[in-house]
């Protein structure tokens, strides 16, 4: 068994990732990270700086307006223990992750 996730915005499927302090990219231009539940605000960041330059991001944080389209998929932790159970060689990388805390899978992808 196989175990994906589907990208909220494109129905494009991708492996789960195993990096939790990297932002992955989807080919429809949403981005995409594996953080704690009390890390999202700054997990949200992160994922923003990827996909606006240093000067669009001041703007953006600077005003009230919505540019983006953001899906927040919960209990992330679930399908990480799935796939530790189904793969003996699965092996996440935890460097800031706090592991009492539930794991979320955040998607961002900027408004055209």
């Amino acid at each position: 068994m196989k175990l994906e996730i589907r990208c909220p915005f494109c129905e494009s499927n991708h492996p789960i990732p195993l990096d939790f302090d990297l932002v992955y990219h989807c080919e429809c231009g949403a981005c995409y990270k594996v953080c704690s539940g009390n890390n999202i605000e700054n997990s949200m960041v992160h994922i923003a700086s990827e996909i606006w330059s240093d000067d669009e991001l001041a703007f953006l944080m600077a005003t009230e307006s919505q540019f983006c389209d953001v899906v927040i998929e919960r209990d992330f932790d679930r399908l990480i223990n799935l796939k530790q159970e189904l793969d003996e060689n699965f092996l996440p990388r935890f460097c800031k992750y706090d592991e009492h805390g539930d794991l979320n899978l955040v998607w961002i992808k900027r408004e055209n």
